[in-house]
């Protein structure tokens, strides 16, 4: 069974057959001349058949030899298309970057990051995937698909070969409507576990575990039920808009329903905590110079936003 010839040895035979001389072969190659001999000979009794006719003058090709050097060529033509394919997607901008992340993170970046981005990277195609966490991730960790370039999640990735950078923290609280607010207030963050409260699955569904901080600094985990469960939290945020209770959500995703009076904290920000973001990629050797490049614009830019977080 024959093996597999190895690049540099059908580069070397196409030499030869070029200058019909393994001397100017290795000229032309700029190898000693020994090397350039054994590989032909290496080669031939490798295919057990003669690519060349060895005369006084130089070296003709056998009627093999001209089929095999024709395939040789064909195959250096696509190894060196394959390298140029692969050095092209590399290290190229333009092209589509997919960006995965909760969609309250996706609105935040969309409001703040995204369009400065778009001057600064105009090459750039960037496919927003909307990526809610799941109860199933708490637990085990952020899934990273194929199908996205970055991820962005409150979990770090299951995969341990991934990178996962910390990308910003940002503040949680608790929230619901003047009305409701005004009916049922809350001194203590004890007081929510006798509260609707609409709870988000990645949190646990039904019962969720929210966390505070206690008088004393230390986390205080507490269990909350309600009747709504989501998935997301947009719509828990619009049903708290509605006076149909309690939501849990990050400072930031709420800047419009607080600036309009829709909704209020229920505890002050110093009793709630502050949650971390992951930044999830492949390893920065293997990134193609687009997917950086998104990577290091985010970072840049969420740095100069934290005011809007905490």
């Amino acid at each position: 069974m024959l093996k597999d010839f190895k690049m540099d040895e059908l580069r070397i035979i196409c030499a030869i057959a070029e200058t019909a001389s393994v001397s100017r072969a290795a000229q032309r190659l700029n190898m000693p001349q020994s090397n350039v001999s054994r590989t032909l000979t290496s080669v031939e009794r490798k295919v057990g058949l003669a690519i060349f006719l060895r005369t006084a003058r130089e070296l003709v090709r056998t009627e093999f030899g001209e089929q095999f050097i024709h395939a040789s060529r064909a195959v250096l033509e696509q190894h060196e298309q394959l390298i140029n394919l692969a050095d092209r997607y590399k290290n190229t901008l333009q092209g589509v970057v997919t960006l995965g992340a909760p969609i309250g993170i996706h609105q935040f970046l969309g409001r703040y990051i995204l369009p400065a981005l778009r001057k600064t990277l105009p090459e750039l195609q960037i496919n927003l995937v909307t990526r809610n966490a799941s109860e199933r991730e708490q637990k085990y960790g952020a899934i990273f698909n194929s199908d996205c370039d970055l991820l962005i999640s409150p979990f770090k990735p299951q995969n341990e070969n991934l990178i996962a950078r910390p990308f910003t923290r940002f503040r949680t609280g608790v929230f619901a409507s003047p009305d409701y607010l005004a009916q049922h207030p809350i001194a203590e963050p004890e007081a929510l576990v006798d509260h609707e409260c609409i709870t988000l699955r990645m949190l646990g569904g039904s019962d969720n575990v929210w966390t505070f901080k206690s008088k004393n600094g230390e986390p205080l985990n507490l269990t909350v039920k309600g009747g709504f469960v989501c998935d997301n939290t947009l719509p828990a945020v619009e049903l708290a808009k509605l006076g149909m209770g309690i939501v849990y959500a990050p400072y930031y995703s709420l800047a419009t329903e607080l600036a309009a009076g829709q909704l209020v904290p229920c505890l002050k920000k110093e009793r709630c905590i502050d949650l971390q973001a992951w930044l999830i990629f492949q390893r920065r050797d293997i990134l193609p110079l687009r997917v950086q490049a998104l990577l290091d614009g985010l970072s840049a830019h969420i740095k100069n936003l934290s005011h809007l977080l905490l």
